[in-house]
């Protein structure tokens, strides 16, 4: 008798089995074992636009203790008297001015909001004054400004400093959105960079009024925009 077929047979299932264990066994690749992806939390789109909540935000926005409390303060010295004739703005304009005071996806409010409420004269941008903002209308400058890229360098980041958002709307507010991009200071974030908005006002004096006027402007538009019976309801 031939012990050879049997001999082949049984290692075929043999071969068989351990395929089968060491496919059982495999580790398959799932969702969670694919290359790392870091989301970066977006800070600036989790704000709430309410009377209470200003000098909280302007806070969150880089502004310290003292410059939060003089444009929260702002807002009721300059810009509440003008209430209904902003409201009436912003809704003969509604289609316009949407994606700037009300949460979208496009770029948040402090950066938005820039295209409709800073003009530009001889070549300096300047906050429209209450009594001067008889229409709301995108500015020129602004289609030609790398907005977007000052936003994502600043903001959309790991490593995003607490300034943030002061520092990014004060350069497009000094037309200095390059600086930004190049890294010059007081933009620059290196280990041996310079940055911070106290060395900005040393470079440039007029930048705290400027961007006090321009951020509680901003903020005030974006509060009646957002009423129950805002343009954004």
């Amino acid at each position: 008798m031939s012990w050879r077929p049997w001999v082949l047979t049984s290692t075929v299932l043999i071969a068989m089995v351990l395929n089968l264990f060491l496919l059982l066994k495999e580790r398959m690749p799932t969702v969670d074992q694919g290359p790392d992806v870091i989301k970066i939390e977006e800070r600036l789109r989790h704000l709430q636009y309410l009377k209470e909540q200003r000098r909280t935000n302007f806070s969150e926005m880089g502004m310290d203790t003292e410059m939060a409390h003089a444009a929260a303060t702002y807002i009721d010295n300059r810009y509440a008297r003008h209430r209904e004739r902003l409201i009436g703005l912003l809704e003969e304009h509604a289609g316009e001015v949407g994606g700037a005071f009300c949460p979208s996806a496009d770029l948040p409010q402090p950066y938005a909001a820039a295209e409709f409420l800073v003009y530009e004269e001889n070549q300096r941008r300047d906050v429209f004054a209450p009594e001067k903002l008889l229409t709301l209308e995108s500015q020129a400058w602004f289609a030609g400004s790398p907005v977007e890229s000052v936003y994502n360098t600043l903001e959309v980041t790991e490593s995003r400093k607490n300034e943030a958002t002061v520092m990014g709307v004060s350069a497009l507010l000094l037309g200095r959105e390059n600086d930004v991009l190049e890294g010059r200071a007081p933009w620059s974030q290196n280990l041996l960079g310079s940055w911070g908005f106290s060395r900005l006002k040393k470079d440039s004096p007029s930048i705290e009024i400027l961007a006090i006027q321009y951020f509680a402007l901003m903020h005030y538009l974006t509060e009646l925009a957002n009423t129950r019976d805002g343009i954004c309801s």
